[in-house]
């Protein structure tokens, strides 16, 4: 899944963003909440939701293009960690930084309540419309 939203829009595809920004040296924050009515928890589950893994990596890849831009492609994820459950209305804070030695590969972790939740690696593949970070990629 490759969502992408215009930077003015703060809710994602089943989600909401109350803070997000990135550093000249491409760290990105965020600071997000998957909504009760949210339709990612159609039938995950009904009496017990809790946010698909695939919602989590939809959303990292959602917020790099937002901060990057369109042009950032996804090439795929590796080393996914699912570590905690997320329930609805639940407050994520998300830190996506660029690994150290893989060019284009970015690795991201999730909190809940003070406990990493899910970490793993994203590749992507940077195409010509990707935003610098000093043009003010802040929400």
């Amino acid at each position: 899944m490759t969502p992408s939203v215009e930077m003015a829009d703060r809710s994602g595809p089943g989600y909401e963003v109350s803070k997000i920004s990135m550093t000249e040296a491409s760290i990105i924050t965020a600071r997000t909440i998957f909504a009760p009515e949210s339709p990612w928890f159609d039938g995950h589950f009904p009496d017990n939701p809790i946010v698909p893994g695939i919602a989590q990596m939809s959303m990292i890849f959602d917020l790099m293009q937002r901060t990057m831009g369109p042009g950032v492609k996804l090439e795929g994820f590796k080393r996914v960690r699912f570590k905690q459950l997320i329930r609805p209305n639940t407050p994520i804070s998300v830190l996506i930084k660029p690994a150290k030695k893989t060019p284009n590969r970015f690795e991201y972790q999730l909190t809940a309540d003070q406990k990493v939740v899910c970490t793993g690696f994203i590749d992507i593949r940077i195409g010509q419309t990707v935003r610098p970070p000093e043009q003010g990629n802040r929400m």
